[in-house]
């Protein structure tokens, strides 16, 4: 549960919910498989949160049971923004599903593909290590999303709400 209080733009709580869950359960101490594993699942949270903040009704888009990859598809389409620094965060999104699924699939995973996808990870990052790889990814993403979902808000307000809180148009 966040500690933040109720009255605080949604946009901080967002950011502290995630980062919340992410120091409750992710750790550079964490084997890699656990890594991986709970990385995956941190990382749906916010995309998941962030998606169905970005839609207008998304009471259908969670009753719709989306994937990962078709929720992380979809998070994709609804940024704000996109560029080559978002096209590499959602780079590492798509390998660190498939050494997810490649883990959570298969007993014993294909050893060159395992580490296809953790040395892409680990390079995209510039990270010494997959866990701090995945730290960097998971605070990323949180940042990234959150941050479209409130550019995207304030494209949506009216000129004169645009003033009131000190927001031009430039």
């Amino acid at each position: 549960m966040s500690t933040i209080p109720t009255d605080v733009p949604e946009m901080l709580w967002l950011l502290q919910k995630h980062g919340d869950l992410f120091d409750k359960h992710f750790s550079e101490d964490l084997d890699e498989q656990s890594a991986v594993l709970k990385a995956h699942l941190l990382l749906e949270g916010v995309i998941r949160d962030f998606s169905y903040r970005a839609v207008r009704n998304p009471k259908y888009l969670r009753e719709s049971r989306l994937t990962f990859q078709q929720i992380a598809a979809l998070a994709r389409s609804l940024m704000f923004f996109s560029d080559s620094t978002t096209d590499r965060h959602w780079g590492m999104i798509d390998d660190l599903n498939k050494l997810r699924n490649l883990m959570a699939h298969e007993l014993e995973p294909d050893q060159v593909k395992f580490d296809k996808y953790r040395n892409a990870l680990i390079s995209a990052s510039g990270a010494a290590t997959l866990n701090k790889s995945l730290s960097f990814l998971c605070g990323a993403m949180n940042a990234l999303l959150t941050v479209s979902l409130e550019l995207q808000k304030r494209e949506l307000l009216s000129e004169a709400e645009r003033e009131a809180i000190g927001i031009s148009r430039s």
